[in-house]
């Protein structure tokens, strides 16, 4: 599968495009880089996209295309994450991730075993807590999820 990246930028003042290009699936994994700033952003940004898997640095931003094929919980040991061995899927990221649901179905559970249903056009903020996805429609899930580098304090809020 593929997708159309267009990145628009500034250049000397004046805004320009700076990528309209059609991307061939990266990732086995259903991951997509689509825009990266390794740091605070700043403007104008090309997004430039590195070879860099995981997660953003506290402050660094970037913008993945997701996919969950029906059946899957999201589990595979891609070095992204840091699984739960005791209960596959189950993880935590230093980041703050902004969901965009666009296309099929996903099911978010807390590890307190809240489950929500989300759909097409719904939108989900994960803020760096225990969670695991379950796609269980018959057709893939699509996301784009941005996804801020935040930095983890002992701190719980109420």
């Amino acid at each position: 599968m593929s997708f159309r990246r267009v990145i628009a930028a500034e250049r000397n003042g004046s805004a320009v495009l700076v990528a309209d290009e059609k991307v061939e699936r990266l990732d086995a994994a259903g991951i997509d880089p689509i825009w990266r700033s390794a740091s605070v952003p700043e403007v104008p940004n090309l997004g430039d996209v590195s070879d860099t898997v995981g997660f953003p640095d506290p402050g660094g931003v970037w913008v993945i295309g997701w996919v969950l094929e029906p059946g899957g919980i999201g589990d595979k040991d891609n070095g992204i994450v840091v699984m739960d061995g005791d209960s596959p899927g189950f993880h935590r990221t230093d980041s703050v991730d902004v969901h965009v649901l666009l296309e099929g179905s996903l099911v978010l559970e807390l590890d307190d075993g809240v489950e929500i249903e989300l759909n097409a056009g719904d939108t989900v903020v994960v803020n760096g807590n225990k969670h695991r996805w379950h796609n269980r429609g018959m057709q893939a899930a699509r996301a784009i999820v941005t996804i801020c580098g935040a930095s983890r304090t002992d701190r719980q809020e109420t």
